[in-house]
């Protein structure tokens, strides 16, 4: 936990511009992505150790508030790979650093086109999955 209130008090505290808020979303994008392979890594290794553990965390996973994280995990993971993609493409092309800001806008814009059809596509199956085939009406 104290790399990720290092990233954020350093995000606050540098006035930076698009790149820095990049840098600091991509940081904790990936704490955050790192910590739900941590308690997947862990869930599972309960279905072979201790299963009776490992059906309540399956349970306990059903829940409506781990399918809003579960939404918010795939806005990160898709954030992070596209941010990713970004960082490499400067690397690679250090001529496009003079184009940084249209290269943020186009990245941010991927990741929304990504993530949009996504989420709309979990919302729905989250709505089934909860609140049963009221949902449905909007999946057509």
């Amino acid at each position: 936990m104290g790399t990720l209130f290092i990233t954020v008090r350093e995000a606050l505290r540098y006035k930076g511009r698009e790149g820095q808020w990049l840098w600091a979303l991509h940081r904790i994008s990936g704490l955050g992505i790192l910590f739900y392979l941590i308690i997947h890594v862990y869930d599972m290794s309960l279905a072979y150790f201790n299963v009776p553990v490992h059906e309540e965390m399956i349970a306990l996973f059903k829940t409506p508030l781990f399918s809003v994280l579960e939404l918010a995990l795939a806005a990160l993971l898709i954030f992070h790979a596209v941010n990713g993609v970004r960082v490499a493409i400067l690397d690679l092309r250090p001529e496009m650093w003079a184009n940084q800001q249209k290269v943020t806008r186009i990245s941010l814009i991927v990741t929304a086109i990504l993530a949009a059809p996504t989420i709309v596509i979990m919302i729905i199956y989250t709505l089934n999955a909860n609140f049963g085939p009221v949902a449905s009406a909007v999946g057509r």
